[in-house]
């Protein structure tokens, strides 16, 4: 979508509960998430449904999230904050729908019905003719959006695996991580 239309056409999608989701077509599976075309309240967006994530185990890190729902909207939630959805230069973020029951969703999320713990999704701007990107279509343009209508634009999509900081309560080694992303994201701006 162009930065206009993005603007002022999205909503914000809160309190979003299953009976509000018209299911359209299922995008894309893994065995961490999937994700669907849909609508909600009129409105048509990408759903992206993670597995739910129980309590750390005894063997894993106690320093970091490990859950990838909180992991990437604390991400996209921290991105809208800063005005970056403004610029276009990441789809927008509409909200998120917590820890609900897949059985109100069937037969979209049969894939979830034997999961532990309850499945969340986020929310985000539908842009069409999106591709993933793989080994039959890879080119030197990769990042670029087919037939996007803003062509200036390059799109993230999936921040699954980010890593966000409090920048209140930042210790020194979080401090030389973001210093050392900071410098890789002005190499990824000098060649852009």
């Amino acid at each position: 979508m162009a930065k206009e239309e993005t603007t002022e056409e999205m909503m914000e999608l809160d309190d979003v509960s299953p009976g509000d989701i018209e299911f359209k077509e299922q995008l894309f599976v893994s065995d961490c998430s999937v994700i669907f075309l849909v609508v909600v309240r009129g409105q048509q967006c990408v759903m992206k449904v993670h597995h739910g994530r129980g309590p750390p185990l005894p063997y894993e890190r106690k320093d970091r999230e490990l859950d990838i729902h909180v992991l990437e909207s604390t991400a996209y939630r921290r991105l809208k904050a800063r005005g970056v959805f403004d610029k276009g230069v990441v789809p927008q973020f509409l909200g998120t729908m917590d820890k609900f029951d897949p059985k109100l969703c069937q037969p979209h999320l049969k894939k979830f019905l034997e999961d532990e713990y309850p499945p969340s999704a986020l929310f985000l701007e539908y842009i069409p003719n999106m591709e993933m990107i793989n080994l039959h279509n890879i080119q030197k343009n990769m990042l670029i959006v087919k037939d996007d209508p803003n062509p200036d634009r390059v799109v993230w999509i999936d921040f699954n695996r980010a890593n966000t900081f409090d920048e209140r309560h930042m210790t020194d080694k979080q401090k030389i991580l973001i210093a050392e992303e900071e410098e890789s994201m002005e190499g990824f701006k000098m060649y852009m």
